[in-house]
């Protein structure tokens, strides 16, 4: 019974990802299946499994925004697609989103996706045998990719060794040392005073200053601490 419930709550869930929240940009990373007809596809930047259901539909409400597949084709070149949410492939869907039950919207995304599918092995294919048929100087939309990722590499790589290390690089300076002790220093000088307040029989022993739970004082309590003092502090 569990089984049977389980596949249509994956369904309700993916055709409520888009009413409920704003789209936001999506990118999958896919390989071509031994089969040939579709796709093995995962996530950027999620973890390493094939997408589930919920992840279909919500690849399909990013497409407002912006959807990319990146494929490895067939040739081992690795290319990135835009969905084109202008497409009559889309208007044909949104327009079924407009009278249609949960369900069928999200078996109207999983059709969309499987077209997307059969379009994109295609057009990966094409390209791959444009590219074989290129000499001497070679042409492939691959090509920037792998020139980008190419060149991320340095600045990932400093930017990685920038957030290792970053507590050090802002706090080992002169500047940020004097301003720590300065700071220490007013703290360990308003402990004293309040401690003072605290003390009975004395002309501020009324001026009562109330501590938070974690120890912290709201320092708007001494704005009136001036004319307190000047009130109840003179020499008779």
């Amino acid at each position: 019974m569990f089984m049977r419930l389980r596949i249509p709550l994956l369904l309700i869930l993916s055709a409520l990802a888009g009413p409920l929240a704003q789209a936001e940009p999506m990118e999958i990373y896919c390989t071509i299946r031994s089969s040939g007809a579709n796709l093995n596809c995962q996530v950027t930047g999620k973890e390493r499994k094939v997408m589930n259901v919920e992840q279909i539909g919500n690849f399909i409400d990013a497409a407002e925004v912006a959807s990319y597949i990146t494929l490895k084709s067939r040739k081992g070149m690795e290319r990135t697609y835009m969905i084109d949410a202008r497409s009559p492939q889309f208007k044909r869907f949104n327009d079924v989103k407009k009278s249609a039950s949960i369900s069928e919207i999200s078996k109207a995304k999983s059709d969309l996706f499987n077209e997307i599918e059969r379009k994109v092995i295609k057009v990966s294919d094409d390209l791959d045998g444009q590219a074989g048929a290129a000499e001497l100087i070679l042409y492939d939309s691959s090509f920037t990719y792998d020139k980008l990722r190419r060149e991320n590499r340095t600045m990932t790589a400093e930017l990685e060794g920038y957030r290792n290390n970053k507590d050090k690089v802002c706090t080992n300076t002169p500047a940020f040392e004097q301003m720590s002790k300065v700071k220490s220093h007013l703290q360990q000088t308003l402990s004293n005073i309040i401690y003072a307040f605290q003390t009975p029989d004395t002309c501020m022993a009324d001026y009562k200053v109330f501590k938070d739970r974690d120890g912290s004082v709201d320092l708007r309590q001494l704005d009136t601490i001036t004319d307190h003092f000047k009130s109840s502090c003179k020499k008779h």
